[in-house]
């Protein structure tokens, strides 16, 4: 039986303090990177917002010595343990039997577990592999969490002032456990929980060191916060954490000050979405054509449900004959300028927009690499345009990294030319 200190450190939540949560995910392929840790990500974000202070994320492989070690130190820190993965049927799996040992305790048989197993099984008209058994068993000083939405048992085990809660590592099963049982449990015992006031901001076209100049050092001293900026292809985000609504009233005007030309969402809603609202809104269709980006920019706008109401349609035109054929582009531009060229996306822009009928046309055509670059015309150079009945707009790009890279900031790229160009 392991053991662990208790130091006089830890204190209660009380009124002034947040209750401190740690994160345990079990699994050596996130050791390995063959699997993303998104169940860290989602915990991590879900508990932050009930108001619980998370400071250590931990990862560990599929042994035993390596969950003991992690559960330990954990134990000696954090009022909450969130422990997830490797309660599965095979010999890898270990949590269970590492937490049995861990408290000097046997496992115990879940007969209501295993009849939830078999009904699932049966439900798919699928014998019930013997090994899966195993998923019904849990440490005997822990309290079982039934999983409707999968096979293996959660459980929580509460020591010594702590909680722990275990449970499946497969996603799906563990947003769901968390949602419909968890979230409601952790309100009840720990009731000094208090919400964090919380402000989102999203930023498109900049970098993150120019949102972090344009911020400047007095922002920092606006007020007692928790700030986090989090960079992805063509965007920053923003995320701020106070226990005061009055400070991040502050922090948001000075953002909106600095900002609000660059920004286009004080929420978690994707630019895609906010360019979907405004053509709705518009009552205008959109077409799109794209050769270097295959599609890219098509896949961000079609993400939204409901985009059928204003995507019309998406033509990929990558050899010149379909750019002829199929959106009229003048031959002899493409013979003379190339297809990668300010006209050629122009009329790319317009040839879409007429075929399909629809009251705006985008295009993006370039060199994505990793030939067909010359000095003239270089590996990573990028031509957009958008196209309405009246007036046209063209954006030359020139983007840096491999194939996919290029293809994926030029993909959002065009979609922020187009958020510029409609929300006016």
């Amino acid at each position: 039986m392991a053991s662990f200190k208790n130091p006089l450190s830890l204190k209660r939540p009380t009124a002034e303090s947040r209750p401190r949560a740690e994160l345990i995910t079990v699994g050596t392929e996130l050791l390995t990177g063959r699997v993303l840790n998104t169940n860290a990500s989602y915990l991590g974000r879900e508990l932050t917002e009930l108001g619980f202070r998370v400071e250590v994320q931990t990862a560990c492989g599929d042994e035993t010595r390596a969950i003991h070690k992690a559960l330990g130190l954990a134990l000696t820190r954090s009022d909450l343990i969130f422990i997830s993965g490797g309660l599965g049927p095979t010999p890898d799996d270990v949590t269970r039997e590492s937490l049995a040992g861990f408290f000097g305790v046997p496992l115990v048989f879940s007969k209501e577990q295993y009849r939830e197993i078999v009904r699932h099984y049966r439900k798919r008209k699928r014998a019930v592999p013997g090994i899966v058994e195993r998923e019904a068993y849990f440490p005997a000083n822990a309290t079982p969490v039934f999983n409707r939405f999968g096979i293996a048992l959660g459980f929580i085990i509460k020591e010594k002032g702590r909680v722990i809660i275990v449970v499946p590592g497969v996603p799906g099963e563990l947003v769901r456990l968390f949602e419909n049982h968890l979230k409601s449990f952790l309100r009840r015992r720990f009731q000094n929980l208090r919400p964090y006031s919380f402000l989102v901001v999203k930023t498109i076209g900049l970098s993150e060191p120019t949102v972090m100049s344009r911020l400047g050092k007095r922002f920092f001293g606006l007020g007692k916060f928790q700030f986090g900026i989090y960079p992805e292809v063509g965007e920053v985000a923003l995320r701020l954490y106070a226990d005061s609504a009055a400070v991040l009233k502050r922090l948001k005007s000075r953002i909106v000050r600095v900002l609000r030309r660059d920004t286009y969402s004080f929420s978690e809603e994707t630019i895609e979405s906010v360019i979907g609202k405004r053509l709705k809104a518009k009552g205008w269709t959109l077409a799109i054509a794209e050769s270097c980006t295959a599609g890219g920019v098509s896949e961000l706008i079609a993400r939204v449900p409901g985009a059928s109401r204003y995507l019309t349609g998406t033509v990929v035109p990558y050899q010149n004959r379909v750019k002829a054929r199929i959106l009229g582009v003048d031959q002899a531009l493409l013979r003379g300028k190339g297809a990668v060229s300010e006209e050629a996306a122009i009329q790319m822009a317009q040839g879409v927009r007429e075929r399909l009928g629809t009251t705006l046309g985008i295009s993006v055509t370039g060199i994505a690499g990793p030939t067909g670059g010359t000095p003239r015309k270089p590996i990573g150079l990028v031509y957009i345009a958008v196209a309405s009945s009246s007036k046209v707009a063209v954006w030359r790009e020139l983007f840096t990294g491999d194939r996919r890279q290029i293809q994926d900031r030029a993909a959002k790229k065009t979609v922020e030319h187009l958020w510029r160009w409609i929300r006016v």
